[in-house]
């Protein structure tokens, strides 16, 4: 038990320490990013970063309740491993929140199944915002927006149909005789209905809520860039909204979201330390 803290302790030192790397490297001229922004704009920024940070903790506070996790608990981690998440390319930060969560509820494999179910409605949620402004533009969708649409559908085909297929499969391998072949392809298949009912548990009745928090959030996000134009009074209102939820979707980078991630960081750090002080004093 201590060997494995051990470990945890060590992965997250090294694991942030290579985003705080990146992130200085990436943002070194950020002087330049908030050069010329009105105050206004600042704090419409900073209130938009405090809301959708607040939405999607407590989308994965739901996601998570009944694993034993407390409120306190799940704050502390979202704050500590989001900036790692948004700094991190590729999504690859992905993978620390997922061991970070996993360790801390005791089961990797629901921390695992928790968060890619967190990143795929937060990804169902943006391509919804995608499709609405190309209606409203009269654009055409990316191809980087395709794929992931193709890839929406697939999983969902996957989960629909799952079921019928293990019932199948495991009742065809069950009858006849018994061979290594046949042993070996039931324990993927039952390893395989495992991963399932743990997405299945979390889905079942707090699907539509978790997907209906991720597009108030990226309603959020659209409504301050709407509101920041309004009050510059120039720049494209829709050509601005689409560069941001392509860059989002990890096109090019854009001013507006490099904004929000600088801010983000500096907000998800404070936010950390304000709730690690709170679990000592309580601990006291």
């Amino acid at each position: 038990m201590k060997s494995r803290r051990i470990i945890y302790i060590i992965v997250n030192l090294v694991v942030i320490a290579l985003a705080a790397a990146l992130f200085i490297f990436q943002y070194r001229n950020i002087k330049e990013l908030f050069t010329g922004e009105k105050i206004l704009a600042a704090v419409i920024l900073l209130a938009t970063v405090v809301l959708v940070h607040a939405i999607k903790a407590v989308r994965l506070y739901i996601a998570l309740y009944g694993s034993g996790i407390t409120f306190l608990g799940c704050l502390k981690t979202y704050f500590k491993v989001t900036p790692v998440s948004v700094i991190i390319p590729f999504k690859l930060g992905e993978f620390f929140r997922m061991y970070c969560y996993g360790t801390q509820i005791g089961n990797m494999l629901k921390g695992v199944v928790i968060i890619l179910l967190d990143r795929f409605m937060d990804t169902v949620g943006l391509l919804i915002a995608i499709a609405l402004v190309c209606i409203f533009t009269m654009s055409h969708l990316s191809t980087l927006a395709y794929l992931l649409i193709i890839f929406v559908v697939f999983i969902l085909l996957v989960y629909f149909v799952f079921p019928g297929v293990y019932r199948f499969w495991k009742k065809y391998l069950m009858h006849g005789r018994a061979s290594e072949k046949k042993l070996a392809a039931l324990r993927v298949l039952e390893a395989m209905n495992k991963v399932y009912c743990e997405m299945e548990g979390v889905a079942k009745g707090r699907g539509m809520i978790l997907f209906f928090m991720s597009l108030i959030a990226w309603a959020v996000e659209i409504g301050s860039i709407a509101l920041t134009i309004k009050i510059a009074g120039s720049g494209k209102l829709y050509d601005t909204i689409n560069n941001y939820l392509n860059a989002a979707m990890g096109g090019k980078s854009f001013p507006q979201l490099q904004q929000f991630v600088v801010v983000s960081v500096v907000v998800l750090i404070a936010a950390y330390v304000v709730a690690k002080a709170i679990s000592v004093f309580r601990k006291k």
